[in-house]
């Protein structure tokens, strides 16, 4: 008898997202990838912050703003400006 098991779905099973405002005046919305394949049995909150912190320096040259935000909370982490993070001022 084959074991069935739940698969991760995104959006509803990340812990955070990226949001790119482009150059072009788009606008797009990506998720973090929180797990090691689709059947894996836990989400590691790590592992898809340095995916969504990858990502936002790679399609730096093609967006203006990029910020990553946690979904649960709806905070702010990480602010990106041309692929290059920046520092929030107090």
């Amino acid at each position: 008898m084959k074991r069935i098991t739940k698969r991760w779905r995104m959006p509803q099973d990340s812990f955070s997202k990226l949001v790119v405002w482009f150059k072009d005046g788009r606008a797009r919305t990506f998720y973090s990838y929180d797990w090691h394949s689709p059947n894996a049995y836990h989400r590691d909150r790590a592992l898809g912050l340095k995916r969504l912190q990858k990502f936002a320096k790679k399609i730096g040259n093609d967006a203006g703003v990029a910020q990553i935000y946690d979904i649960q909370t709806d905070r702010l982490l990480q602010n990106f400006y041309e692929g290059n993070p920046t520092i929030k001022k107090k």
